[in-house]
């Protein structure tokens, strides 16, 4: 369990750090584009209810976990936690210029994208075995049941067609999996012996990965919309609305491995060294496990994407006012993430410089705050942003440019 639980840390970890390569993202801008235009953004995103940030980068860029690390996190921990990481770039070309359909309103939208999405759910009692053994367990039981994990990556290539007025968009995608890795536990404890020599261990639970040796284990198909509309405020002013959907849809995966298991095992005659250094254990996890009936089958298996949507009161980047509050709500279509409540104020320093700051619960963690700023001209624009500027248990970095000609 404890090498489990560390694989799983250290795979999404290091998604983490593939992607301090890839970029930053996008305070959404209203750019003016003549002909064309083209955006290209990223973001980098992890959070967590309990597991400090501290403990987080040190599986990153390397270091020692200390005591106080464990402690502090630890001291955290509800019985039930989250944890979860969002990486992912986009580029996004509109042509303004062709009229799809013979229709003067309607252009082109053609994009890519590079997607990572993990997520976990896990208990304090898990946590506590990972980071400090099973010695603190003796004469006790830990418990693991409702933990589960869920990772994907993937790539797309899209193409659709925008509305040159409303700005709002469509477009269909086609999707190429790269990995992707599912668990749960339905059911699961581990207790020991007071005289810490014997211990009974039960695992009920199911898992998926993706197996083929190829590039691309697997293939799909998902709809991206960007839904845009106003109402109207006073004789003067509308209020702008946005909707967006994004990475709606499935994948097939060619080979993947299935898991069942069910049951329990007891082993007896283990010298107290033995039990409370925890390594000693799950060196041979087949000594834990023969007895748990196990059964993998291979075969294909359709799996849904971490679908997001998102409702958003925009910012109106014509009005006169200097001051303009927004809010919204964020959705994933992944158990681990909480729909997200966000407001914030954005502040017009000048014409071509805005700054703005937001407050969200939700997603991954609670309460967390953030900072925006974005430099706006005529045929350019960059933004730069967090979402997570204070917290003890996540960061986030945003990052959208966008320019037209």
């Amino acid at each position: 369990m404890i090498r489990i639980l560390n694989s799983i840390l250290a795979v999404s970890i290091s998604l983490l750090a593939y992607s301090q390569s890839m970029l930053p993202l996008v305070q959404d801008t209203n750019i003016n584009a003549n002909n064309h235009e083209i955006s290209i953004s990223g973001v980098g995103d992890y959070q967590s209810t309990s597991i400090g940030k501290d403990i987080t980068k040190s599986f990153i860029y390397g270091g020692f976990i200390d005591e106080a690390m464990k402690l502090s996190s630890s001291n955290r921990h509800d019985e039930i936690n989250r944890f979860g990481i969002d990486l992912n770039t986009e580029i996004v070309y509109k042509n303004h210029k062709l009229n799809l359909f013979k229709d003067s309103l309607k252009g082109l939208v053609v994009k890519g994208g590079v997607y990572n999405f993990s997520s976990l759910i896990y208990s304090k009692d898990l946590f506590d075995m990972a980071f400090y053994g099973n010695g603190m367990f003796t004469g006790d039981t830990a418990y693991f049941t409702g933990s589960q994990f869920n990772s994907l990556a993937f790539q797309k290539v899209g193409i659709g067609w925008l509305n040159k007025k409303s700005k709002s968009s469509f477009s269909l995608n086609f999707i190429g999996v790269n990995n992707y890795l599912n668990g749960l536990i339905n059911e699961s404890y581990l207790y020991q012996s007071q005289s810490v020599d014997s211990l009974e261990f039960l695992l009920s639970g199911e898992g998926v990965r993706s197996k083929a040796s190829s590039y691309y284990k697997g293939f799909g198909l998902a709809v991206d919309m960007d839904y845009r509309f106003k109402m109207k405020k006073n004789e003067k002013e509308f209020v702008h609305f946005q909707l967006v959907m994004r990475n709606l849809g499935f994948a097939y995966l060619f080979n993947s491995e299935n898991y069942i298991a069910n049951g329990v095992s007891a082993v007896d005659g283990y010298q107290i060294n033995d039990l409370i250094n925890s390594e000693s254990i799950f060196t041979n996890p087949e000594e834990v496990t023969n007895d748990l009936s196990d059964t993998i089958i291979t075969k294909g298996s359709l799996v849904m994407l971490p679908a997001m949507f998102q409702f958003t009161k925009l910012v109106d980047y014509n009005s006169l006012n200097k001051f303009q509050g927004f809010f919204g709500f964020r959705g994933y279509l992944n158990n681990a993430y909480v729909p997200m409540l966000f407001a914030g104020l954005d502040f017009k320093a000048s014409n071509w410089c805005r700054i703005g700051a937001q407050a969200s619960y939700g997603g991954f963690s609670q309460l967390r705050w953030g900072v925006y700023s974005s430099i706006n001209f005529k045929h350019f624009n960059l933004g730069i942003a967090s979402e997570n500027l204070f917290s003890k248990t996540g960061e986030s970095i945003i990052i959208k440019l966008s320019c037209a000609f």
